[in-house]
């Protein structure tokens, strides 16, 4: 590769490891904000976005780290504690899109 390709790379990966520290930043700002300042707790779907905010924010974070801090055994611990969130949150979220779709479905043909 030539040595202006290569610069273009190095730029772009730069670029890039800038945009996901930024993600995880921002991401874990809507965290704490969420926390401190909503009432998240009181409804089911409260509980869902503080759930699936935290997981998106966790996973960013360590990818943030990553790029950031060598890898070392350290990583393999937390990627597996914030990774294994993600199921969770994402089958939960496609039971609550179901269950909303099959509650307006019922009420519709209730109303006809």
């Amino acid at each position: 590769m030539t040595r202006l390709g290569a610069s273009v790379t190095e730029q772009l990966y730069a670029a890039g490891t800038v945009l996901v520290v930024l993600s995880a930043l921002l991401a874990d700002a809507c965290v704490i904000a969420q926390m401190l300042l909503a009432r998240w707790w009181q409804t089911p779907q409260g509980r869902h976005v503080a759930a699936f905010q935290s997981a998106l924010g966790l996973c960013l974070t360590l990818w943030a780290l990553r790029l950031i801090i060598p890898e070392g055994s350290w990583f393999a611990i937390a990627r597996m504690a914030s990774f294994a969130l993600i199921p969770v949150v994402l089958a939960w979220r496609l039971v609550i899109i179901i269950r909303t779709w099959r509650d307006a479905r019922r009420k519709r043909l209730e109303s006809v």
